[in-house]
């Protein structure tokens, strides 16, 4: 087949053509379009992120302050200083700002400074607050920090500026400006690296993607195995084959390209809060990475059509052109590993690594890896033994569909535990990311226990060594709250003191005697309030009560701090303390209960599960849409050998029943195995030692798209074989 020079446009028309009319072509268009798409849509992702990182870093640096000690030649224009406060439980940046001159610019994304006693919010934090009910605890309100000042549409940031009687000089940066190296302030401080990023979308996105290629490359096998012979007889060439399957393919491949990349534009264009993450894409982000979403949809196009070329190779020597695979039949005992290795992760780790968070997560990783690897030949014999039931079944009521898809199962049990065991792992797996990335320290999730046993029933307040202000304070706080002084210093062996102070009368409030010493408070307490308090602030465990002023002077070696106790079962006004700490005492007054910082941590930290719920949900598509298509084209070929007995009896329903037996059981099996299979291996994970968190919404979400995905793959596969057999005319075999 040589010579002409349009012999290469001739032979992708024919690779189009051929596409279009085989009995599969359907099938095949549909997995390449999605596969590219897929494809596209997470290369386009993982360059958004890059692009939304580099933006972030351009906002952050914009809007730093160049701080006077490092530019000491530039004009002073403000005092300047960074804080925290909590918003619904995550912490957020908290600026307190009062300007030098009366020309000096105001921060970006500020029209004007804020007066004494005013704040100028973001909108993501003032809706936040709004919905706590906290709005104004930083002072009045009097307007937005406009997309100049903010790296992303849901950072939570304030730029506050404080009372002339709380300006504290002594400890505010002096800036001359903006635009410079650090300090960070809002989202970055709180948000991973691009590399973790990435890597969850390659994890969860990419390598799904490609998963779905390879699958959608090598569908339709039986259909160009024939073309191949045919054009091997003919006498072409490597190149030739090439090309006919780079035209077959060609078209569905750059639609695909196009719907992935027109999917996350028109994400991006509509300003859609992504599911679960609550997340807008800033449009300037993806504005300015144009060029390189552009440059990967043509590489994701080139790269579908190699594969395709690559993954169909012809071998002269074997009688047939379709992607050879070695018959390898594993030893018999590999599927008695499987409730071994269930058993060692769950309980080897707890039983040989006690203590040991390393060990136990190794031996815990290697026996998960073992049971996911033996569970395809479990499922291959169960989905045997089902064959097998449902044959006798068939045979015994009279149930064509029954008697059909049990001869099925029996058959064929590998094409069945495929599709159950892809769905499972998948499951398994997402749920491994889940519980790695809510992994807690120990004492974030002591800080839990402790927000369970007494709320904000006790709130601790930093004061300054101010005595004006803080009896100001304590004048504006709840009458129904009892006050005391908690004073922490060196004691006279060398350790660490803590000393609760407080009038009489409040001693007597939590049960405790007047006069010199009473007995000590300890983490075993009585009263859960003292036991926290003991457990948070005491380095020794033990806390010292006397009677004393609450205000008086403090040795320079001492720190003291505010606590407020609500009666026992009852919570404080968290909002209401805040408010008066920052008008009273200063901007962004640590307001916290016992073990807050780290509760805001772990709190945090469980946010970030929601990316991976989101990219668990594209992970499970795509892997379904894989895992489905080659299951339905498997069920397809081999339905081709029923369809006589269908168009004989007349009976088309004949097929839905058969492929409910083949695709939809299978599959609704599935969920229930990998819900299973999660809950169990989560056992070791959520072991204190390991400090992981189950996550009951991300597996509902599982296990709701495993369901809709069976039901589409039932669906398409019966219209499929429908449509097939209404086709079908007798041939000479």
């Amino acid at each position: 087949m040589k010579g002409g020079k349009h012999l290469a446009v001739q032979l992708l028309r024919v690779g189009k053509a051929a596409g279009g009319g085989s009995r599969t072509g359907l099938i095949r268009t549909v997995a390449l379009l999605c596969a590219a798409a897929a494809l596209t849509f997470a290369a386009g992702a993982l360059v958004s992120a890059a692009a939304i990182y580099g933006t972030m870093e351009h906002q952050s640096q914009a809007r730093s302050p160049r701080v006077l000690e490092g530019h000491p030649a530039e004009k002073p224009i403000a005092l300047w200083k960074p804080g925290f406060d909590v918003v619904d439980g995550l912490q957020y940046s908290v600026v307190s700002v009062v300007p030098l001159t009366a020309d000096a610019p105001a921060p970006p994304g500020l029209t004007t400074w804020p007066g004494p006693g005013e704040a100028v919010l973001s909108p993501a934090l003032a809706e936040a607050a709004a919905a706590e009910g906290s709005t104004g605890i930083l002072g009045r309100d009097v307007g937005r920090i406009g997309e100049a000042g903010l790296v992303n549409s849901t950072e939570r940031l304030a730029y506050v500026r404080p009372l002339d009687s709380l300006v504290d000089k002594q400890r505010m940066f002096t800036i001359t400006g903006y635009g410079a190296e650090g300090p960070y302030i809002g989202d970055p401080q709180f948000t991973e690296p691009l590399e973790l990023f990435a890597l969850a979308v390659v994890g969860l996105m990419l390598f799904p993607a490609a998963v779905l290629v390879v699958i959608a490359a090598r569908a339709g096998g039986e259909a160009r195995d024939r073309r191949d012979a045919l054009l091997d007889a003919l006498g072409a060439s490597w190149t030739s084959r090439a090309l006919v399957n780079v035209g077959e393919a060609a078209l569905p491949v750059l639609l695909g390209a196009l719907l992935g990349l027109g999917a996350l534009v028109g994400l991006v264009a509509a300003k859609v809060s992504l599911p679960f993450t609550h997340f807008t894409i800033p449009t300037a982000s993806i504005s300015a990475a144009a060029v390189p979403l552009g440059l990967t949809a043509t590489a994701c196009v080139f790269v579908v059509l190699v594969l395709i070329v690559l993954l169909h190779r012809h071998n002269a020597s074997l009688p047939t052109t379709r992607p050879g695979t070695l018959s390898r039949r594993l030893p018999r005992w590999w599927p008695a590993l499987f409730p071994v290795s269930l058993l060692l992760a769950t309980r080897g780790p707890g039983l040989l690594a006690p203590g040991n968070p390393s060990l136990f997560l190794a031996i815990y990783f290697t026996a998960a890896l073992i049971t996911f690897a033996t569970l395809p030949a479990v499922l291959a014999l169960t989905v045997a033994a089902l064959g097998r039931l449902l044959t006798r079944l068939g045979r015994r009521h009279g149930g064509t569909g029954t008697l059909v898809a049990g001869r099925w199962l029996t058959a064929k049990p590998g094409v069945t535990a495929r599709l159950v065991a892809g769905f499972v792992v998948a499951i398994g797996l997402i749920g491994q990311v889940q519980l790695n990335t809510s992994r807690l320290s120990e004492p974030m999730l002591a800080a839990q226990a402790t927000a369970q046993r007494i709320g904000t029933s006790v709130l601790t307040i930093a004061t300054p060594r101010d005595n004006a202000r803080t009896s100001a304070f304590l004048a504006d706080l709840p009458t129904d709250a009892a006050v005391f002084s908690l004073r922490t210093g060196p004691a006279p062996d060398g350790s660490v003191l803590s000393v609760l102070q407080a009038p009489c009368e409040k001693l007597r409030v939590i049960q405790r005697n007047c006069g010199g010493y009473g007995s000590p408070a300890t983490v075993s307490d009585h009263d859960p309030r003292l036991a926290e308090l003991a457990r948070w602030y005491a380095p020794s465990g033990r806390i010292q009560l006397r009677e004393g002023p609450l205000v008086s002077e403090l040795p320079a070696e001492e720190t003291s701090q505010v606590v407020l106790m609500a009666p026992l079962g009852k919570n404080l006004d968290i909002a209401t303390v805040k408010q008066a700490a920052n008008l009273k005492l200063a901007v962004a007054s640590v307001v916290e209960a016992p073990g807050g910082g780290w509760l805001s941590s772990a709190l945090l930290r469980s946010s970030r599960v929601n990316w991976v719920t989101l990219f668990g949900c594209f992970a499970l598509i795509v892997v379904g849409l894989a895992i489905g298509l080659n299951s339905i084209a498997e069920f397809l070929r081999h339905s081709r050998s029923f369809a006589p007995l269908g168009v004989l009896t007349g009976r088309r329903r004949l097929f839905v029943s058969v492929a409910a037996w083949v695709l939809l059981m299978p599959t609704v099996l599935a969920a229930a195995i990998g819900a299973l299979v999660y809950l169990w291996l989560s056992g070791p994970y959520t072991d204190p030692v390991v400090g992981a968190q189950l996550s009951w919404p991300v597996l509902g979400y599982l296990l709701g798209g495993v369901l809709v995905l069976s039901v589409a793959i039932w669906g398409c596969g019966a219209w499929s074989a429908v449509r097939g057999a209404a086709r079908w005319r007798p041939t000479a075999d």
